[in-house]
Parts: structure tokens; sequence; C-alpha cells
């Protein structure tokens, strides 16, 4: 990967009225709205020129999958072909707005569907701040060090990225001051959540994205068949945004007995004062717990850590429930006593008085997938967020 910030702040773009702010496109020769996805596109023409000697005869912009074989559908950013006959791909690139991350599976499956309909030796991904690009050789991607110049790019003069083999975090590490303040500076947990809290979300964190599942029958114990390790899915939220989160995934059982991939994460939440959507609201940090297919992806259970995390600083164990709080898309908040109820009949287990109670962690130690007590968490949470959607979609039916 390359930070390319610095390079693209440089690149001005002229804007023009109409309708709004404009730029001119010189591949298609008119003008577009000067979206932040539209001008990143503008810039990586600009940077293909001026940083990888790429003529501009030979870019391509918008390109419908549709013109190689009638009735696919999609269109590749830019196409760059390997020589001025444009008649064989050398690269296809997907560009999008500064706030997505490319390293997300979407924006990585998007390109890669696109070159092998378009067979192109490689894919780039780009936001405007980071680029990245991978070399397709014997049905795998190759991560490419650096930004090759054109000429290396044809003859396959490059150099690969060496993956580096990642070690789970120490216990003291995510402990100390400097991890908490680096992982909530990322994002990755809030600024305003408190120590405490910071650990155990950063303890979970560890486990989640970063411990192996070494033994089968901890994955019947957490009550999931597959494990399929950690990758960037894409979500959408109530404000019309969407972003991306690392998440551990799995294969399990939803409501209806069918199979699903669920997903465990954590972020953090961003702290607003009078803002038009989202009002005041203070800064935390959740445990999401999402279930995907292909018609729908959304997160079943956003579990706020700050207030449903119940801990003893002298022990440092920490019992985590939920009070049983769901909304109903369109149909608005359920009443929580009736959610419980549903949790009661199905899974009793979970219904401690008027809350669910989804586990009790030790804090003082590395959580671990062996630990009996983790894997009747991970149980109990996956559990509670299928529960959840099966009252969803009862509701739905009854209306």
């Amino acid at each position: 990967m390359k930070y390319i910030e610095e390079i693209f702040d440089k690149i001005e773009l002229e804007k023009f009225q109409r309708d709004g702010d404009c730029i001119y496109d010189p591949i298609r020769c008119f003008l577009l709205a000067a979206t932040p996805e539209e001008c990143v596109r503008q810039k990586t023409i600009v940077f293909l020129q001026q940083e990888l000697g790429i003529p501009i005869n030979r870019i391509f912009v918008e390109e419908s999958m549709a013109h190689t074989k009638k009735g696919l559908r999609g269109r590749a950013d830019i196409v760059v072909y390997r020589d001025d006959e444009c008649t064989d791909v050398l690269m296809i690139i997907e560009c999008k707005a500064p706030h997505i991350n490319v390293l997300g599976d979407e924006v990585f499956n998007q390109a890669s569907g696109y070159r092998e309909i378009l067979s192109a030796d490689y894919i780039m991904l780009v936001n405007g701040v980071e680029a990245i690009i991978y070399y397709y050789n014997d049905g795998a991607y190759h991560e490419v060090k650096d930004i090759p110049l054109l000429e290396e790019l044809l003859i396959k003069e490059i150099s690969f990225v060496e993956p580096e083999p990642f070690e789970a975090y120490k216990y003291e590490e995510l402990m100390s001051d400097e991890f908490q303040e680096a992982f909530a500076e990322h994002g990755d947990i809030s600024e305003y959540t408190p120590k405490y809290i910071r650990g155990v979300a950063l303890n979970l964190i560890n486990l989640i994205l970063h411990k192996e599942i070494k033994k089968n029958d901890v994955l019947k114990n957490i009550g999931v068949t597959e494990d399929c390790y950690v990758s960037m899915p894409h979500f959408g939220n109530s404000g019309g945004g969407n972003y991306q989160v690392w998440s551990r995934l799995f294969i399990a059982k939803d409501h209806m007995n069918k199979d699903e991939v669920l997903g465990i994460s954590i972020c953090g939440t961003i702290h607003t004062e009078n803002d038009p959507h989202w009002g005041n609201r203070s800064g935390s940090t959740q445990l999401n717990i999402s279930i995907a297919n292909k018609e729908s992806r959304h997160h079943s259970l956003q579990l706020n850590l700050d207030r449903y995390c119940r801990y003893n600083p002298i022990t440092n164990i920490v019992d985590i429930v939920h009070n049983g709080s769901l909304t109903r898309g369109k149909g608005g908040a359920a009443k929580r006593a009736d959610v419980i109820a549903y949790i009661k009949e199905r899974a009793p287990e979970l219904v401690h008085g008027d809350e669910i109670f989804l586990g009790c962690l030790n804090n003082s130690r590395l959580l671990e997938w062996s630990d009996p007590n983790v894997q009747s968490f991970i149980r109990n949470l996956l559990r509670y967020a299928v529960l959840r959607d099966g009252f969803r979609a009862e509701y739905k039916k009854s209306k």
C-alpha cells in the first residue's frame, strides 16, 4: 500500500458551475458533479499520467462489462489498456471516496470481479489517501510493493509485499494508556470510553481478530459450524452513510435454522452535539453482531459496552448484559418486555430477571478461545443476536 494523499492534494481540479460544482472529465469530454468519489477518479487519471507514465489514450472510464459479454452488469471506474490498440486490459482501477477504506472486502471483490471478466493482470484500489495494487497470477492475488511505472507493470518487473507474521498482543500492551489511546485515535474504541472498559474492549478485539481457534470442539461450544476468519464487510447506517469494520466471521444457524454468516466486531462511535441527524450523542465503544446473506447485511445487535459492562475493579471480573432494547426498522422501538418475553420462551438461560445476561469474563488476563467462560459468552452473544432477528421477523409477519 502507498499513501498518496500528499500527491493527490497537489493535483488541482478546476471547478465549473452547472447545477453546483462540476469538474471536467478529459476522457469522456463532459462536465460531472464534483462528488468526493468523482474527484478521486479525476485525480487518479492525472496520477496515472504524471506518476506512472500511462498515455491518456489508454485510459478508459466507466467501462461497461456488457461490452465484453452481453447481459453482464457493472462498470469499471477506470480501465487501463496495455497498448494503443486498446484490446488487451492491463489494469482495473476502483475509485472510492476518501472515507471508504480500500482494504474492505466489497471494494476488493468489486474490482476482482471486473478483473475476471476483462482478464486484466492488475487491480488498483484507490481513495485519494491510499492506493494498493494487486497482481493476479495462477489463481491468487499478490500485493505489489509501492506503485510501479507503466514499463515495470508491462514486463512484470515488480516486487511484492512480504506478509509479516502477526502475533496477538500481550496483556500489558492492551492495558497500557499508550495502546488504548492509539486504538481510540484509530476509531477501534471510543476516546470517551472509561479506561477499565477500554481494557475489556481491547481484550475482546485481540481475541476476535488475532486469536486462532485451534480445536473444532470450540466451534461446537460457541454454536457455529465454521470459522471464516477475519474480514472487513461494509454496512450502512440510519443516517444514510456507510462504514466498514474488521469482523470475525462464522457460519451458524439463524432463527429459521438456515445457515448464515454471523460477524462479531467492535468499534468506537462518534460523539455528537446538536447534530442534524444524531442530535446529542455520547461517544462509546460498541460490540456488534452482524448477520449477512445475499439479500441483506445488517447489525442485529449493537451493544454499548460503556453501558452494559458491569466491571468489578477489584477482581477484574466483568458481567456483560443487555436490557432488551430493539428497533424494528420503520416500526420503531419494540417494547423491551416483549423482547425479553420472546427470548425467555426460546432461550430461558439468557434471561436474568428483567435483562439479558450474556456472560462473565475475567479481564485480569488475556481472553482465550479455550476458556469455557469465553465460549459461553460468544455462544450467548450469537444466540441472542439470532433470536433478535427472529423477533423482528415475527413482528414484520404480524403487520
